[in-house]
């Protein structure tokens, strides 16, 4: 399949994408929201279940969580510019909604690394994202043993 370039107008930024094959690769600018940013491309190119297999820039208004207790997270906001070391996850759509499970690792100025749950970020001058769209049959379901919203593999 050929590149599919993302039109920036009507995409409400500037960010832009594009599609060969299962791979789609996401460039997003400054101030936009890399949450937001990433709905538009999962809808425009009807990701049902998608793993975010890279993502690099920087991040600003950053929020990462950690695991407490049963259902339970702590979050944490980086409001300074951060280096984004690293990001995976999983796109899962459900119930027309969209799942986001996202890890990073977060770098300071002062090489000072964090990482964990990112639940909100602001781009900082630019990311690059690399998506990998999959026909995995996948949904999340509360695990009563956590809490949490943990991955279900197979059909809804």
């Amino acid at each position: 399949m050929p590149w599919r370039p993302g039109t920036r107008e009507g995409m409400g930024g500037t960010m832009e994408y594009t599609q060969s094959g299962d791979v789609i690769l996401v460039r997003l600018y400054q101030d936009e929201d890399l949450f937001e940013q990433l709905t538009r491309v999962a809808d425009a190119c009807d990701i049902q279940t998608g793993i975010v297999i890279s993502g690099i820039g920087m991040l600003k208004q950053a929020e990462l969580n950690f695991f407490v207790k049963n259902g339970e997270y702590s979050a944490v906001l980086f409001p300074e510019p951060m280096e984004l070391v690293s990001m995976t996850g999983s796109i899962i759509r459900q119930d027309e909604d969209l799942h986001f499970h996202l890890h990073a690792v977060l770098a300071r100025h002062t090489k000072e690394a964090v990482a964990g749950h990112l639940s909100k970020g602001k781009v900082n001058v630019t990311n690059e994202i690399a998506v990998l769209k999959t026909g995995a049959k996948a949904s999340r379901k509360i695990d009563p043993a956590t809490g949490l919203m943990a991955l279900s593999l197979g059909e809804e």
